[in-house]
């Protein structure tokens, strides 16, 4: 089916962040959606997203959070889902983690595990605060890095009820080696003498040296090794910047993001994405976590690679089998 008029010019000039906005409230009035600015504390740092909220009268009493993968900005794809999930009568909540995006947070652009995973406990009681959500009727919708996330704060947390992992990262080791191998060794090693300088640079008080997220002309080494990542500065929004520090490597405890290792004791219900010519992920992985939880997981396909799902079609798809599951999983 051809997209509306006002989708098709929106899209071609969602470059300018002001323009994009006005789409977005033009689009949530025309559907009847209400969304809302909102922000939260997280630790000693606020971390804002948007709300989008059902048609009135059309909620079905559930929630859902949804965060981005590794450096991700909710302008990069997220608000799409966000909407989708209104559009069913779930109340969304889209937040960019502290240091990124709309967030407060310092230093800029720097990725730390524990700190993403509080952000995602501010985020899930706020939406808990709500009038209109149930306590016990949220869901949490991750990708890539995040779809790891979610895995793990559904296990801490027992009033989850379900999970959307899109293209997740769930095993920390081999996803490194997988890197490293799409990145080859000559960038490699050029990342590896980036985070050599910050380290040095860390102990003289200097600033952060900064590493490309995805491979990008004139960007040196970029932490995405795969060819396909080049795609991401094209579809990324207003606020997703390349780059990330170089300290995030050393300390931001990514080998904490391995779901693999809690397969064996989950007790939520969960919706595992896969593309099929996903190169910045292990789709072995995810197959054989699968597998090792058991019922507790269904496994879809999709065509496309890493970021095939957050562009058109591919995302409608995924997007209508996310809100099946949910309405399966948070719906009583």
């Amino acid at each position: 089916m051809k997209a509306p008029i006002w989708q098709m010019v929106g899209e071609k000039f969602l470059s300018n962040i002001y323009l994009r906005v006005m789409i977005n409230f033009i689009k949530t009035a025309i559907l009847h959606l209400m969304t809302q600015s909102v922000e939260f504390k997280s630790g000693n740092t606020i971390c804002r997203g948007v709300l989008y909220e059902p048609k009135r009268g059309e909620g079905n009493g559930a929630g859902i959070v949804l965060a981005h993968g590794f450096a991700g900005t909710i302008d990069s794809g997220l608000l799409e889902y966000a909407e989708g999930f209104a559009k069913a009568g779930f109340h969304a909540l889209a937040f960019d983690y502290r240091g990124f995006g709309l967030s407060d947070g310092a230093p800029r652009q720097h990725i730390s595990v524990p700190q993403q995973r509080e952000d995602w406990r501010a985020a899930i009681a706020h939406l808990r605060t709500h009038e209109a959500v149930g306590v016990d009727r949220i869901g949490l919708w991750g990708i890539s890095f995040s779809g790891g996330h979610v895995i793990y704060l559904a296990h801490e947390d027992d009033a989850i009820r379900g999970l959307v992992a899109q293209v997740p990262a769930v095993d920390a080791h081999l996803n490194a080696m997988l890197g490293n191998y799409k990145r080859g060794a000559e960038a490699s090693e050029a990342l590896i003498k980036v985070v050599k300088k910050d380290l040095k640079d860390s102990f003289l008080g200097g600033q952060h040296n900064m590493l490309a997220v995805a491979p990008e002309a004139n960007k040196g080494p970029a932490i995405l090794g795969a060819s396909e990542a080049q795609i991401y500065p094209k579809i990324a929004g207003e606020t997703w910047h390349n780059r990330v520090t170089a300290r995030s490597l050393l300390t931001g405890k990514f080998e904490l993001n391995n779901a693999t290792e809690l397969s064996d004791v989950l007790t939520t219900p969960m919706l595992l994405q896969i593309s099929v010519d996903d190169e910045t992920v292990s789709n072995e992985s995810i197959k054989t976590f699968a597998r090792r939880c058991g019922s507790l997981a269904t496994l879809k396909h999709y065509d496309g690679g890493h970021f095939s799902l957050l562009q058109t079609p591919g995302r409608q798809q995924a997007l209508d089998d996310a809100v099946t599951y949910f309405q399966s999983q948070l719906i009583l």
